[in-house]
């Protein structure tokens, strides 16, 4: 039987052609297809040295180390979020303060990422000892320059939050693509977004973090690679819930040993990307 969708198709096409109707015809997705996004600054992890694929994708920040050369040697028009990483934070010391001071007066630096999901039930001093971080490099930077980090656990928003860290931006990373959500239970995302409002990470500081990684062919397997159909529906849901960030997050190009297949994987994939960043 026919959808009343499939069948007023042809009449709206039809009457975008005499010039009736001033509005394209949408295409058929299977899923949701959000709007543009309102940012820019599209971030991707793990490039293991590729720059030429995650460029025509769309990315516009590349995970670097510290070394300006590194910083120097990206492609035009691409920015550096520099891994000065640390699972559980220390205070600001010497090196840190030296790499810093290295790249503040980069406009190639976007940023810092200063940790990845760190948990407070280990790391109780970590709060504390991001906020001398977070606050050295808006001291050199002059505020140019940002600072971020991505949680994972309802438990660690509150401790993290920015009012308490001073960081620029939290990526938020609730994976909804599983062997135990095959369909991928996207509605995880409302409620790690709704968790950590509520736990003083507002709105304007969130970062969406993309899935884009499975695990098949991983150390373990837990997590999988989401379908064209899946990525546009995890990102509709990001743009609904959260409609301006400053920056958003794909995890992640390259293959790791708890990353595999990734987006290097999966034209398909790549071209959901390119799609949706060029608006």
């Amino acid at each position: 039987m026919k959808t009343v969708s499939s069948l007023l198709r042809p009449l709206v096409a039809l009457l975008v052609g005499l010039g009736l109707v001033g509005v394209a015809v949408p295409p058929a997705w299977s899923a949701p297809w959000p709007p543009a996004p309102t940012t820019a600054n599209h971030y991707i992890a793990n490039l293991a040295g590729a720059t030429a694929g995650p460029l025509r994708t769309g990315f516009t920040i590349f995970d670097t180390g510290g070394s300006l050369r590194e910083v120097k040697a990206l492609p035009h028009g691409v920015k550096a979020l520099v891994w000065l990483g640390e699972k559980c934070p220390t205070p600001a010391d010497r090196e840190f303060r030296r790499t810093v001071r290295r790249l503040a007066d980069s406009r190639r630096v976007f940023g810092y990422f200063l940790s990845d999901e760190p948990h407070i039930a280990y790391c109780a001093n970590g709060p504390a000892a991001l906020a001398t971080r977070t606050a050295f490099i808006r001291e050199v930077s002059e505020g140019k320059q940002k600072s971020f980090i991505v949680l994972s656990d309802r438990e660690d928003y509150r401790p993290f939050r920015p009012a308490a860290t001073g960081v620029s931006m939290v990526g938020i990373n609730p994976y909804p693509c599983s062997v135990a959500h095959p369909s991928c239970a996207i509605r995880k995302i409302d409620r790690a977004v709704r968790r950590a409002r509520a736990r003083g990470i507002h709105l304007g500081r969130i970062a969406p973090v993309y899935q884009a990684f499975g695990q098949r062919h991983a150390r373990y397997e837990y997590y999988n690679l989401p379908s064209p159909k899946q990525e546009r529906a995890m990102i509709a849901r990001w743009a609904s819930l959260v409609p301006d960030p400053k920056m958003d997050f794909t995890y992640g190009w390259g293959n790791q040993d708890s990353a595999n297949p990734t987006l290097i994987d999966s034209a398909r994939l790549r071209k959901v990307f390119r799609t949706y960043f060029a608006g």
